[in-house]
């Protein structure tokens, strides 16, 4: 039994849902505050424009590579997905707004291979991609009636979340001997672990890396992430899109992967 990079059994905290669970998950199985009504429109074209790439241009430092704009990803159930996009994609056109980044979701049938999970992708300037990704979660997470019975009852809702990392990322991430995900980890109170090579879908150049505590230690610990991938301008995404219909693994969907967003 193979152990994750951060120590312990990744079958034990990535959780992904099996094949045959998707309908229930959409019908109100996510960890995020609310349903929203429209968040089937996702594939209505006409109500939003379909795009990729673009954003804020790259802040201070060399650029990575191909001049593309720093970028990360998350991966959220189709229910959550849709609580980020928001009726008539206003939540979304919000966050990019307020945080000057550009955010992409996924197609409602375009999931990361051997998952059932959508992609959220975020690019623009680091300091823009890290308010990108904190507006996100606690856009997802943040709901102050179940916050409130969380009080009441003593207990702080434990949140799993799923980051996707360029494969070139994690020796940063790691560190020598795990120094760096140690750090992270003491620092955010969330616990981080990095899926093994082994785990790694065939012909995706990108790690699940998973974040898991409670709402205000993941959004540290996300926070960290971000801003230890961005230290190292040399690494990057080379799939710079929400789709991976031509990888291994299953999972990709149709369509033309340019994702759902607001211009």
């Amino acid at each position: 039994e193979k152990m994750s990079e951060g120590g312990v059994n990744p079958a034990n905290t990535l959780g992904n849902p099996p094949p045959s669970e998707p309908a229930a998950e959409e019908a109100g199985g996510g960890l995020g505050k609310r349903p929203v009504e429209d968040s089937a429109s996702a594939d209505e074209p006409s109500k939003r424009h379909h795009t990729e790439g673009g954003g804020a241009p790259h802040g201070g430092g060399a650029p990575p590579p191909s001049d593309k704009p720093f970028a990360m990803k998350l991966l959220v159930n189709n229910k959550d997905a849709g609580t980020v996009i928001g009726r008539g994609g206003q939540t979304i056109s919000s966050m990019q707004s307020k945080t000057g980044s550009r955010i992409r979701v996924s197609n409602a049938n375009e999931y990361f291979p051997n998952t059932q999970d959508r992609v959220v992708l975020i690019t623009g300037e680091p300091n823009s991609v890290t308010e990108g990704v904190k507006s996100v979660l606690e856009e997802v997470f943040c709901n102050a009636e179940s916050l409130q019975n969380d009080a009441q009852s003593g207990e702080e809702r434990q949140i799993l979340l799923k980051l996707l990392i360029p494969n070139n990322s994690a020796g940063s991430v790691i560190g020598k001997g795990g120094e760096c995900i140690k750090k992270m980890q003491e620092e955010s109170g969330a616990k981080i672990q990095l899926t093994t090579k082994e785990q790694q879908v065939p012909g995706v150049d990108e790690r699940i890396l998973t974040v898991q505590g409670s709402v205000s230690c993941i959004v540290k610990g996300a926070e960290q992430v971000v801003r230890k991938i961005a230290e190292d301008p040399s690494v990057g995404f080379t799939n710079h899109t929400t789709n991976y219909r031509n990888a291994g693994g299953g999972g990709g969907g149709g369509g033309r992967g340019l994702g759902v967003g607001v211009a």
